[in-house]
């Protein structure tokens, strides 16, 4: 007999209405192996559900570390913004810090170029200054070197004055002291007068060398002393404070152009000092030196007289 769909509403209706029957349908309908399933599955199912148990305790975990590293994320987020905001608050105050510098900077670049501006014009002033100095010390030291060099001249001029005023007061010392001086090798000399002179040698010399002859500062004539020889002797004496080269030359000069006009001559150089130069010329053209009321090299020009 077939088992229609109301015998299993009516089977099931009983099994509900009579539990204890449950157990035994299953033990008659299902097999050990079936029965035993359920066991293994729920065996399974526990395991699963005790690692699912772990999993979730795992995911809770890590949840929770997630939750921590999140926190920590949002902590050190946090942090990052509070340091990008203390850095830009930084970077804004070393900003303001660089402008305002900047700004001193090219105040004080405006100020230094201000002052080296003023320098610069001072010195532009000083070097005007310096320049305008110069200038003038310049010219001033042009007009006292102008100055001095008038001076120079003058001194010299004054000193050739002072000498020549000296050689005409020893010129006319000599002149009027001729016989002290000379009276120990003359008789009786005497100073020749520039126009006697003239008689005189206008016959034996041409003018240009009478002229040279009666510029001598004296012209003395007188006779020799014995025994130093006989006759008449003419000296041709250049009288000067200082005897120098020049004066024994002239005298020398003078004294030969007497000799032209045959007159016995002796060259003397009169004077209170001597250069060493002069003393040496004198000696060699036989002048005698005539200083402090002596004769020296008279015997040589002597000699040399005729």
């Amino acid at each position: 007999m077939a088992f229609t769909v109301n015998d299993l509403q009516d089977l099931t209706r009983l099994l509900l209405e009579r539990p204890e029957w449950l157990s035994e349908v299953r033990r008659i309908v299902l097999t050990d192996e079936l029965l035993a399933l359920p066991r293994e599955l729920a065996e399974a199912q526990r395991r699963t559900d005790e690692r699912f148990a772990e999993l979730a305790e795992a995911q809770r975990r890590t949840d929770e570390r997630f939750a921590e590293l999140a926190e920590a994320q949002r902590r050190t987020d946090e942090r990052l913004a509070e340091f990008q905001r203390r850095t830009d608050e930084r970077f804004a105050e070393l900003a303001e810090a660089q402008r305002r510098t900047d700004e001193r900077l090219a105040e004080f670049q405006r100020r230094t170029d201000e002052r080296f501006a003023e320098l610069a014009e001072a010195q532009r002033r000083t070097d005007e200054r310096l320049a305008e100095f110069e200038r003038r010390t310049d010219e001033r030291f042009a007009e006292l070197a102008q100055a001095i060099s008038r001076l120079a001249a003058t001194v010299e001029r004054g000193m050739q004055e002072i000498g020549e005023v000296r050689g005409r007061l020893l010129e006319i010392e000599y002149r009027n002291k001729v016989g002290a001086i000379f009276g120990g090798r003359l008789r009786k000399p005497q100073v020749v007068d520039a126009g006697d002179l003239w008689d005189l040698l206008r016959e034996r010399l041409d003018e240009a060398d009478i002229r040279q002859v009666v510029a001598a500062d004296l012209i003395v004539r007188g006779r020799l002393l014995p025994p130093q020889g006989e006759g008449e002797l003419w000296l041709v004496v250049e009288v000067s404070s200082v005897i120098d080269r020049n004066d024994v030359v002239r005298a020398a000069q003078r004294a030969e152009l007497l000799r032209k006009a045959s007159l016995p001559v002796v060259p003397v150089a009169a004077g209170r000092r001597l250069t060493q130069g002069a003393a040496a010329l004198a000696a060699e053209l036989r002048v005698a030196l005539a200083r402090n009321g002596g004769l020296a090299g008279w015997d040589d020009a002597l000699a040399r007289a005729g």
